[in-house]
């Protein structure tokens, strides 16, 4: 491995066809929803703490010895995967991880949030009985609006950690070299030419892609194992052409959304507004 990038954003924003994409490339190596930085942060950063025989090294052993840990052990993982030179990770989590790659560079996806909350409906509008649920248990299936848009905004899950901790971070910590936002419908719009800039981002020389007859990712993720929505990460082997949204839920939630996330669509949609 002679380059790691990072993929992250809000979810339901094409990131699964992006990776599945790039990885056409023969140089570059793309995962599905990556466990390893969280096996980084939670099991080697974080516990080894607890450790007696490490808390009694000297801080600047401890420090040496663990970045060497860090930066050996990502090579390993990602060279255990695949022997392309260029891996890019799908995961959020590398955004509370991205002092310790300073070389690595960031695609942040993201969405009109009206349509990441409709998308979830659509989704459980097709579910019989295992729908999504809230932490009071109530049923995605039996909730009002209200408790729609409490659950997405409100409640701890994917999309609201995301949007209020990951966006946030990017948006302040923006550099041009090192994170590119990346538009869900500019990128169904003209596909082509976002995938040349996110090539030049990437200081990568352009591929051409087949969007016609796209494969599933090398790491095929089974979102069952997750006891979550009924979804999974197969994509159409074609890229979807651009449409405008379908939306059923009222007028009054969509403007609420805009309204208590203005700091989202003044960054990213300004139209909107």
């Amino acid at each position: 491995m002679k380059q790691l990038h990072f993929c992250g954003g809000l979810p339901r924003t094409g990131s699964t066809v992006l990776m599945n994409i790039l990885q056409q490339n023969p140089e570059v190596f793309t995962t599905a929803s990556d466990v390893y930085p969280e096996i980084l942060a939670e099991q080697i950063l974080v516990k080894s703490r607890y450790k007696e025989k490490f808390q009694a090294m000297s801080c600047k052993q401890a420090d040496d010895a663990m970045y060497g840990l860090v930066q050996g052990g990502t090579k390993g993982w990602y060279e255990g995967l695949s022997d392309k030179p260029i891996v890019i990770s799908k995961s959020r989590s590398w955004s509370g991880l991205h002092h310790l790659f300073p070389d690595s560079k960031h695609l942040v996806l993201v969405r009109d949030l009206r349509d990441i909350v409709e998308s979830f409906d659509r989704v459980n509008q097709k579910i019989k009985a295992l729908h999504t649920y809230s932490d009071d248990n109530t049923m995605y299936g039996s909730m009002s609006e209200e408790e729609k848009y409490h659950y997405h905004f409100n409640e701890q899950n994917a999309f609201s950690v995301a949007l209020k901790h990951d966006i946030q971070k990017y948006i302040k910590m923006f550099d041009p070299k090192k994170i590119k936002f990346v538009r869900y419908e500019d990128f169904l719009k003209d596909p082509n030419y976002m995938i040349s800039r996110i090539y030049d981002f990437l200081e990568l020389d352009t591929y051409l892609h087949d969007l016609n007859n796209i494969d599933q990712s090398e790491m095929f993720e089974h979102d069952n194992a997750y006891f979550r929505e009924k979804t999974d990460h197969v994509v159409k082997p074609q890229m979807i052409s651009w449409s405008e949204p379908k939306r059923v839920l009222s007028n009054d939630f969509h403007k609420k959304v805009i309204d208590n996330h203005m700091w989202f669509y003044r960054a990213f949609y300004p139209e909107v507004i």
